[in-house]
């Protein structure tokens, strides 16, 4: 039996499969670089990129992130690992964050 739908229902069935078939998943949204630097790195490397005087006597070889432009040099890959993996006194962040979030952390630090 063939049913004739009307103009309206037919755009009403379009729209309706659109966003059903045209909606991503909230996880797969970009992380908040930015968000967890401030959650995860702040405290040591500071608000804006430079240790404080106060962290640079407790970690004498802390990096500064924004003040020398080399982390804008450095690769992604290579940002992404001294999270993963730590590096000095820092410690490893694999257990903490995602591979994508350590992307937007990286990807956020590198801009600074």
């Amino acid at each position: 039996m063939y049913v004739r739908t009307g103009k309206w229902e037919a755009l009403i069935l379009a729209a309706v499969f659109g966003l059903i078939l045209g909606a991503a998943p909230a996880s797969a949204q970009e992380p908040d670089g930015a968000a967890l630097y401030k959650q995860h790195c702040k405290a040591c490397h500071g608000g804006k990129g430079v240790p404080s005087k106060q962290m640079l006597t407790i970690y004498p070889a802390l990096k500064a992130l924004a003040d020398t432009g080399a982390f804008a040099k450095l690769p992604t890959d290579s940002v992404i690992a001294a999270m993963r993996h730590g590096k000095g006194t820092m410690k490893a962040l694999a257990d903490v964050l995602t591979p994508e979030q350590m992307a937007a952390v990286a990807k956020f630090i590198k801009a600074m």
